[in-house]
C-alpha cells in the first residue's frame, strides 16, 4: 500500500458538529474561530467542512500559547521531567 493510498484513510475534513465535539467548543464560538481564520473551511454544497489540518494547528497553537503563560516552551510538555 503507498503513502498516498494510507493518507486517504484519515478523514481530511470534518463537518461543524465534529469539530464542535472534538474541540469542545459552542457553535458560536466555531463559528468565531471560522471567521477570524483560526479554523480554515470552504463549503460544499450547502455544508460547511473544517479542514483537520487547521483542527490541529489549532490545538498546537493553543498549547503554545497556554505554555507560554505558564513559563514554558510547548516542547516542555513532551518532557515532564522539565516541569
Amino acid at each position: 500500500m503507498s503513502a498516498d493510498s494510507l493518507a486517504l484513510e484519515a478523514p481530511l475534513v470534518a463537518s461543524p458538529n465534529q469539530t464542535m465535539r472534538a474541540i469542545q467548543v459552542s457553535r458560536k464560538k466555531l463559528y468565531e474561530l471560522i471567521n477570524t481564520g483560526e479554523l480554515e473551511s470552504y463549503t460544499e454544497g450547502k455544508s460547511r467542512r473544517i479542514t483537520v489540518k487547521s483542527i490541529n494547528e489549532y490545538i498546537e497553537r493553543r498549547l503554545a500559547t497556554e505554555a507560554a503563560r505558564r513559563g514554558r516552551t510547548a516542547s516542555d510538555r513532551n518532557h515532564p521531567s522539565r516541569s
